[in-house]
């Protein structure tokens, strides 16, 4: 019979979980104990940890964890640091602080909705050794907007299992609603601790090198957005150069038949650096990044979009120069 993990007897402290929770946090506060009770209220028939790994905290995180782990010593445990590590480092010494059959990820500001999430997640892996990962739909919340919706339902794929070629394409997992396999962390390459923002992307090819990734057809969490975050307001330019940044070094963790796909989706998003640089006035980063976009991808990839991004791109360099490099053309492509 499930039960609630807050009501589980504390004699199943000595058990193998076989889930655990990673909850990594940095000045949360205000969020980890949300984020705790909704994993509290999950009603599950197996044994299951919480593992908080604080980044050094500057203000009461740590505390808040040390209040759960007080009332909940047989769930609770907490990895506390004396210095900054990073979020990528502090992501994998967490995973690596688990010692269940799955870890379920979860950030302090995020929460789950349903109580039966990991209970539905671990009858899906267990059911079935081809998934490396189950996940699930979400709902984006604005984490300081007073629980403003801003979707009901991310991804917009269609639910059901999903391979390499899928999250090489676009990373749709939402990582509250992610559930993997223990011991995959340990395969990730070692530039995954030199790319931050992106913590959890090349997580999941590693997984899908090595079997599918089930959407399951259910909303079970809310992801937040943050708005005071360091990488909110950096734009849709920054986050390009971060998916080039990635596609540049996953290759080198992915099959050789895979790579002609990986780079033509890196030439995607020069093309989308270059509308972007265009709209901002910016014509000599605009041409950079079109003359980028050929060089990505085999020459006949995406041939009509790169032509027609080459093309716009010098001629709105050359309008600009013609006008003596003054009042760029900023109002359209």
């Amino acid at each position: 019979m499930a039960i609630a993990l807050k009501d589980f007897p504390r004699s199943a402290a000595g058990s193998e979980p076989v889930v655990s929770v990673a909850i990594t946090c940095f000045n949360s506060e205000k969020w980890l104990g949300r984020a705790l009770d909704s994993v509290l209220v999950q009603e599950t028939e197996f044994p299951v940890e919480i593992v908080i790994a604080d980044d050094c905290s500057k203000d009461a995180t740590v505390a808040v964890a040390k209040s759960y782990q007080d009332k909940y010593p047989h769930l609770v445990r907490i990895l506390e640091r004396k210095e900054n590590v990073g979020t990528q480092r502090n992501y994998y010494d967490a995973f690596e602080e688990c010692r269940g059959k799955f870890v379920a990820w979860l950030d302090a500001d995020d929460y789950w909705t349903d109580p039966e999430k990991l209970a539905v997640q671990v009858k899906a892996l267990d059911g079935d050794p081809s998934l490396t990962i189950c996940c699930h739909f979400v709902r984006w919340v604005i984490r300081d907007g007073g629980g403003e919706i801003k979707r009901e339902r991310f991804p917009d794929l269609a639910p059901g299992r999903h391979g390499i070629e899928s999250i090489l394409r676009s990373n749709f997992l939402p990582s509250p609603s992610v559930m993997f396999r223990n011991g995959l962390q340990r395969q990730l390459p070692q530039w995954y601790f030199d790319v931050p923002p992106l913590t959890d992307w090349p997580l999941y090819v590693v997984a899908a090198r090595h079997g599918d990734i089930l959407l399951l057809d259910r909303v079970m969490a809310d992801y937040t957005l943050n708005e005071t975050s360091a990488f909110w307001g950096e734009g849709d330019v920054f986050w390009q150069k971060m998916n080039v940044d990635f596609f540049s070094r996953v290759e080198s963790i992915i099959p050789k038949k895979f790579h002609r796909r990986v780079r033509a989706e890196k030439g995607k998003r020069y093309e989308a650096i270059a509308f972007s640089l265009r709209q901002q006035g910016d014509f000599i980063g605009s041409r950079k990044a079109a003359v980028e976009a050929f060089r990505s991808p085999a020459a006949k990839d995406n041939l009509g979009s790169k032509v027609k991004t080459l093309l716009t791109s010098f001629m709105r360099e050359t309008q600009w120069r013609l006008r003596g490099r003054k009042n760029p053309l900023t109002s359209s492509s």
